[in-house]
């Protein structure tokens, strides 16, 4: 979990992790030095659980750089990835491994819920369907949410960010890596997690984005231009139309 201003949001963030049913977990709470009271709080509830290891950085690097900081550090078979402000359902460990253990995927995902910074559900879920996702699959249409990734270290051993990316699409490159080494990813159609987002930002900053996409799968997957730009295209349709089903709040 890396941490950078979120004291507003990272104590429900961390209690969505220890109310978990599962509870052999570890959480590398690591502050890419926030400005706020961030690292107080995290100090706070690492003393609370000791399953919590608070790790603070001397110089902010960015959520890149402060992720791989948590996956060389850590001791687990699983690794998963929980920002500051998502938020995991009670029981989305103990169904993500049933998951895993059941169809022997090494690398697996599942469906999840937009909220915004109130919590109000404010569009459709993203939704994921109960199959097998090939490299290719991904290629064409990221269905993978950050905050519902879970990989497999002993199946494709630990896999990093790239930091050279600027945490633009650095997720999206990391599961193209894994899936360069796993035979699959397993979707999980439950609705598992909340991912939060600003509604004035759900749809901004698009062209840098899609420049970025262009980019990482041009120079970094070395695709040719004209159809890393078909992909980049098809990836930026899908995102606008992710956001605009409105739900209106009850």
């Amino acid at each position: 979990m890396p941490a950078y201003n979120a004291v507003d949001f990272l104590e429900d963030s961390v209690l969505s992790l220890t109310n978990q049913t599962f509870k052999d977990w570890e959480l590398l709470l690591i502050d890419d030095c926030s400005k706020d009271k961030t690292a107080e709080l995290a100090m706070q509830l690492a003393k609370k659980d000791k399953r919590i290891i608070f790790i603070p950085k001397d110089k902010n690097s960015g959520s890149a750089d402060t992720r791989n900081i948590g996956i060389k550090k850590a001791s687990g078979e699983y690794i998963a990835f929980l920002d500051a402000d998502d938020l995991w359902d009670i029981g989305f460990l103990e169904s993500m491994i049933s998951h895993i253990e059941l169809y022997k995927a090494p690398f697996a995902f599942s469906s999840y819920r937009i909220i915004d910074e109130a919590g109000v559900e404010f569009c459709d879920p993203f939704l994921v369907q109960k199959k097998k996702y090939s490299y290719r699959d991904l290629l064409f249409y990221n269905r993978v949410g950050l905050l519902t990734a879970v990989y497999s270290v002993s199946a494709v051993g630990k896999k990093y960010f790239d930091p050279s990316l600027k945490s633009l699409r650095d997720d999206y490159a990391l599961w193209l890596d894994i899936m360069k080494e796993a035979e699959f990813a397993m979707g999980n159609s439950e609705i598992l997690a909340s991912y939060r987002v600003r509604r004035g930002a759900a749809t901004s900053n698009k062209k840098k984005v899609m420049i970025a996409h262009f980019k990482m799968l041009k120079n970094r997957e070395k695709i040719n231009p004209f159809f890393a730009f078909f992909l980049t295209l098809i990836h930026g349709l899908r995102g606008l139309s992710k956001y605009r089903t409105k739900k209106l709040p009850t």
